[in-house]
């Protein structure tokens, strides 16, 4: 049998070997969530006759976030409701090798597990691991909830796209020992809203036994809690029905297109209501498979590393629309009077005060009269993803747990830009030099030298848990929390910057 074909529980796979790695593009890991099982929990793959190609990446869900280009995002044009497909790259099929699973980003609306970041060939061959990474459904297709959606089989009635997630470690026990990988050797990865999902799968003991190790890049893990209540996403749920002139359940029966098409006609600000606030289409606190988040509440007894870029909003002032244009909502405001009023809203919007915001105080911490543009960003990124995350790692130290920080602060060429979210996610699967990073991305040595160091750390942290760095990255210990800063020339361990900032957060992250 030649080396490219594995058997798998419901069919043999072709795969394809070049470079020292055989990948396999386009398997499924669920059936086809349409007709029938639409807006119901995955089921197992149908089986296949015969030897099936896994050459090409399978479709992507239905995008719904219209018309989003951003500089980590490549052209999506492949997108269908049957979209349950996974990517696998292996160095060795006869090998027994860890696994690190990766979820994409997207604010759970848009993104595909097969983006130019997330090319896993040289992760794999150059740190001998098994890298697999997945599509799931978006938006309304995976997270419209109401107690008239209950699927009968699994008593389910949300959370469409978070159950994907554990099909697909579900698929991953059941099958990656044929690929070289070892099922009691699984990291769990994500970046952003993946990483929030891997967060809450891990807080709520889903899918316990089958991941054994964190990895959490620049997860939002901020107040209002990650996932909506019931009541809420049922009233979503019911006014789209009400658009459409369908009632609730009658919403199984149409089209996934025309529920894409209605979700983004719905929001008159879609950019500005995913990324300020909580979409409604985002992981349901249903009870069943979510319960109430808990910040006191250790996620998961397992190593975990977990970290931010320097400059997370700065992503977000690059967003442009289908036709190339800015939106004009995320552009950073230019004034020190614009600053205080984004300041409050967003302070507000998060509950991030019991007694409301101190703008005086945060407008001479982040010295926004010097430049609002660069404190905007600097706020953003604390009250968002910085202190919660710090938050999160302390907790998990404070548990016994092997905790490792990070801060990403390598800038990207884009001049007048820092380090924005998803900047690290390219070093860490080695695809600096891929075309879509052309102009992007220094080609330089030491953006390659920085990428290798970090596929070495992440490499050696799924192995063991415990990541290696040209100098000693130490544990994170709340008596004296440090974090290993990515930047050129060489990573290095560093105090947290600027803490009297996290201060003015600590209340609302804790």
């Amino acid at each position: 049998m030649p080396s490219s074909i594995v058997e798998t529980p419901w069919g043999r796979l072709q795969g394809s070997s070049s470079q020292g790695v055989t990948r396999f593009l386009g398997i499924p890991y669920a059936a086809a969530p349409t007709g029938a099982l639409r807006l119901r929990s995955p089921r197992p793959p149908v089986p296949w006759p015969g030897l099936r190609e896994a050459l090409r990446p399978g479709p992507a869900s239905l995008q719904t976030l219209k018309g989003h280009q951003t500089w980590l995002n490549d052209a999506c044009p492949d997108q269908s409701e049957d979209c349950l497909f996974l990517n696998v790259w292996t160095p060795d099929l006869h090998a027994r090798l860890p696994v690190l699973v990766w979820v994409h980003g997207g604010q759970t609306r848009n993104g595909h597990g097969a983006g130019a970041a997330f090319d896993g060939s040289t992760l794999a061959r150059e740190q001998r691991l098994v890298v697999v990474t997945l599509n799931y459904r978006l938006g309304a297709l995976g997270g419209l909830a109401h107690p008239a959606l209950q699927d009968e089989a699994s008593g389910h009635c949300a959370n469409w796209g978070l159950q994907d997630k554990l099909a697909a470690l579900d698929w991953v026990q059941r099958s990656i020992a044929a690929f070289g990988g070892d099922p009691g050797q699984v990291t769990l990865a994500g970046q952003s809203s993946g990483a929030a999902n891997a967060a809450l799968i891990a807080g709520h003991g889903l899918a316990a036994g089958s991941y054994h190790r964190l990895v959490l890049q620049s997860p939002p893990l901020f107040r209002p809690p990650l996932f909506v209540e019931l009541d809420a996403a049922a009233q979503y749920t019911e006014f789209l029905a009400r658009q459409l002139d369908r009632t609730v359940p009658q919403l199984r029966e149409m089209d996934g297109r025309a529920l894409q098409q209605a979700e983004q006609a719905l929001a008159a600000s879609p950019e500005l209501a995913a990324i300020m606030g909580r979409p409604r289409t985002a992981p349901v606190c249903d009870g069943r498979l979510l319960r109430a988040w808990s910040y006191d509440t250790p996620p998961a007894p397992c190593p975990t590393l977990l970290g931010w870029t320097r400059d997370e909003a700065d992503f977000w002032f690059d967003l442009r629309d289908g036709e190339g244009r800015e939106i004009a909502p995320l552009q950073p405001p230019r004034t020190v009077e614009a600053f205080a009023e984004r300041a409050a809203a967003l302070a507000r919007l998060h509950h991030a005060f019991d007694t409301g915001p101190d703008i005086a105080a945060l407008t001479a911490a982040y010295e926004a009269a010097r430049d609002p543009a660069r404190a905007w960003s600097a706020l953003y990124t604390d009250l968002v993803f910085r202190a919660p995350i710090v938050h999160f790692a302390a907790r998990q130290a404070r548990a016994g747990h092997g905790t490792y920080a990070y801060e990403f602060a390598q800038p990207v060429a884009a001049p007048g830009r820092g380090s924005p979210h998803a900047s690290d996610v390219p070093f860490v699967f080695g695809t600096t030099g891929h075309a879509h990073f052309a102009g992007k991305l220094e080609a330089s040595d030491d953006v390659r030298t920085l990428s290798q160091a970090m596929r070495a750390a992440w490499g050696s942290f799924a192995r063991d848990g415990v990541p290696s760095t040209p100098s000693p990255w130490p544990a994170f210990d709340t008596r004296q929390p440090r974090a290993m800063q990515f930047a050129a020339p060489a990573p290095r361990a560093m105090p947290l910057h600027r803490p009297d900032r996290l201060a003015l957060w600590a209340g609302y992250a804790s």
